[in-house]
């Protein structure tokens, strides 16, 4: 009988054995799976990171060569203002290139803006429409993120200056001093009011108390060649 109970005890034994065995080893392919599946999916999600990151780059280069190339047509139309019949051309330039950095299109504003005087002036002596001229030129002004109302002291800078070479002035050197006086001071509360980067309003109030020194001296010198 023993020896029954002791092959029983061995054979039960052996089962255990076997069983734990199984499912130690079941239980260790399933972790080897599992770390498999995980590496796989960490490998799959770093391909795809890749995949985002070079798809943004190029996103992105080729967004700078369209902006690169809308800046430089803006640039190619300003400096050729002086071709065109107004300032429609430059304008559409530079509603195209609203994207591009405000302080860039600011920046090329102050650059040309001496260019945009003469071009009017100019325009004026051909004949061209003043209210064509400045319906223009505000579409530009604005689309290189300047305020509205410079495109106005544009055109009155441009018709003083058509003025001062095609007649007499007709108000005394008092009345003429006050007056472009006053108009120095609303034109700098203006600016001093609009919603402009520090640096494009510095630019400007500079340029606008230059442009009072300019005229006061050419009122003085036409003053004096008058009393000669």
């Amino acid at each position: 009988m023993e020896p029954f109970l002791v092959l029983g005890a061995l054979t039960g034994g052996a089962w255990w054995i076997g069983k734990r065995l199984y499912q130690a080893s079941r239980s260790a392919n399933e972790r080897r799976t599992l770390q498999r599946n995980q590496e796989t999916a960490a490998t799959q999600r770093l391909a795809q990171n890749r995949l985002q990151r070079q798809r943004q780059n190029r996103e992105r280069q080729q967004r700078q060569i369209q902006l690169n190339k809308k800046y430089r047509e803006l640039q190619v139309a300003l400096l050729q203002i002086g071709q065109a019949p107004d300032f429609q051309r430059a304008a559409s330039c530079a509603e195209a290139a609203r994207d591009v950095p405000l302080a860039s299109r600011q920046r090329q504003y102050r650059r040309f803006r001496p260019q945009l005087v003469r071009h009017f002036v100019k325009r004026l002596r051909a004949g061209t429409d003043t209210q064509t001229l400045l319906d223009s030129l505000t579409t530009l002004v604005e689309a290189l993120g300047i305020a509205s109302f410079e495109a106005s002291y544009i055109q009155q800078e441009a018709s003083r200056q058509g003025q001062h070479r095609t007649q007499r002035p007709t108000e005394n050197f008092s009345a003429t001093l006050e007056r472009m006086q006053q108009e120095h001071t609303d034109r700098t509360a203006a600016l001093n009011q609009a919603s402009l980067d520090p640096e494009t309003k510095q630019q400007l109030l500079e340029a606008q108390n230059q442009r009072l020194v300019e005229s006061l001296m050419e009122m003085t010198l036409g003053n004096q060649g008058d009393t000669a």
